[in-house]
């Protein structure tokens, strides 16, 4: 068993309090055998897993060796996709955050300009896709001439994307001396071939695909409609009333509304999420270490590297995007071999994600049907009140506004007739002739419907008669 911690790798404190921040403990395997390689500035070539924490195991020890008071940019970090050139950037201004570290992503589907904007202020880390990279150079509004560490993320998935020549072009504008660092799920020919030509006697890093969940965790979902979700949280609560559970949100805002909901409806449930100072998130884990409360609501801030043995269940109210978020959400649960539970509720778009999850984590997630419970049911019988209300209340206000229409256009006529002002020749005859034809129009449709309720009433009589 690993016992080698983040402080064993001697970082600088602002860089292990951006470590605490994030509460992880333990280095997993691919940053137990890669910081150190790359402390020492050694090229890499690793081959890990998603979901094995290879983005710490490359950020930490070029923040450790950052210059923050350097202007230039000293790190590239190319990344196939967008999200992913995203989610590093996030990871990097975290970790960095007491370093005061300027990262800028730089990708696809945002305006140029902005980016030259901001390129033109301090920036010291790079993260990109490659064709924006390549853009930005050909535009001349970025230089690479004084890096010191080019990381190639996702190699195989960059070249099977076919971004060989532009990665190519994008290597050779950087110095000769630049640390090159290079991550990969798989190693192809492309991505060998790739290593051999840009780097210098690199050092092999290789993770065994394994079991990325514990064994001892049961995965289930189940499909929900938005609209239902609170609800159906609270009935699988009630069903399976977990010791300790964590539940997973998207965003901050989220996490807020649904703490503060689960907590009005009795609940024992606190919030975690990034913006809390230091004190409150520790005042927060003691707590719920201690089982002062029974519910955590967390970002995925909690999900990175949290250990809190006595958590039976871990709640996707939101569904991650990316499987390393799921991993680790699910890992919570199922601590020191003990069993453990994760759910998570879907929309039916969202199955395909599940899936690429269950392929993933090597391991079943399987499918429930969602049984009505007190609060779901309950809570449909309301929602469906609310519905008939709303579409009542909206034919009302349409009603109104047609007799609004129509007393606007009467107006005018009534007004002349009223006022008996001064008109042209023959419009006052053309008005009291057209108030006449209506009086007319609605005295025919008076006797039509004199004359109609007389024939029903007719028709029940004869039908009585006859039954007598």
């Amino acid at each position: 068993m690993n016992r080698l911690t983040f402080d064993s790798f001697a970082l600088r404190p602002e860089l292990r309090q951006g470590i605490q921040d994030l509460y992880y403990k333990r280095p997993t395997p691919i940053q137990a055998e890669a910081i150190p390689v790359i402390l020492a500035g050694k090229d890499v070539v690793a081959q890990a897993p998603t979901g094995t924490g290879k983005t710490a195991a490359f950020v930490l020890p070029i923040l450790e060796r950052l210059q923050p008071h350097k202007r230039d940019i000293q790190a590239l970090i190319l990344t196939p996709t967008r999200e992913l050139s995203i989610q590093i950037a996030a990871e990097i201004a975290k970790l960095g955050k007491h370093l005061d570290v300027q990262v800028l992503s730089l990708h696809g589907g945002t305006d140029i300009e902005r980016q030259i904007s901001k390129l033109e202020r301090t920036v010291q880390i790079v993260v990109g896709t490659p064709g924006r990279v390549l853009d930005h150079l050909q535009r001349g509004t970025l230089h690479f001439g004084r890096i010191s560490w080019l990381v190639l993320d996702e190699a195989d998935k960059m070249l099977e994307m076919g971004f060989l020549d532009d990665v190519a072009q994008i290597i050779v504008s950087t110095p000769q001396d630049r640390q090159v660092l290079l991550f990969s799920a798989t190693m192809p020919d492309p991505v060998k071939q790739l290593a051999a030509r840009f780097m210098k006697q690199p050092q092999h890093i290789r993770i065994e695909h394994g079991q990325k969940t514990v064994e001892h965790i049961r995965q289930v979902y189940y499909v929900v409609n938005q609209s239902d979700k609170l609800d159906a949280l609270l009935d699988l609560i009630d069903s399976t009333r977990p010791y300790l559970a964590i539940i997973f949100a998207n965003t901050q805002q989220r996490v807020q509304t649904l703490a503060a909901r689960l907590q009005q409806l009795g609940y024992d449930a606190e919030a975690l999420y990034g913006d809390l100072s230091q004190k409150k998130r520790e005042k927060l884990m003691r707590d719920f270490r201690s089982v002062k409360f029974q519910f955590l609501v967390a970002t995925d801030i909690a999900g990175r590297g949290l250990d809190v043995e006595g958590v039976t269940h871990v709640f996707n109210y939101d569904l991650p995007t990316d499987v390393e978020s799921y991993i680790h959400r699910v890992g919570r649960t199922g601590r020191a071999g003990q069993a453990g539970t994760a759910i998570s509720l879907v929309s039916p778009r969202q199955k395909s994600l599940i899936q690429r999850f269950a392929k993933a984590t090597r391991a079943e997630i399987e499918e429930n049907v969602l049984t009505a419970g007190h609060h779901l049911a309950a809570g449909r019988r309301k929602r469906a009140a609310e519905r008939e209300a709303n579409i009542a209340a909206q034919k009302a206000e349409q009603q109104r506004q047609q007799a609004e229409q129509r007393k606007k256009q009467e107006t005018p006529l009534v007004s002349a007739l009223k006022k008996n002002q001064k008109v042209k020749p023959g419009y006052k005859k053309k008005l009291t002739k057209e108030v006449q034809e209506w009086k007319q129009r609605y005295e025919q449709k008076k006797k039509r419907e004199a004359a109609k309720a007389e024939r029903k009433a007719g028709k029940k009589k004869t039908s009585g008669a006859k039954r007598g």
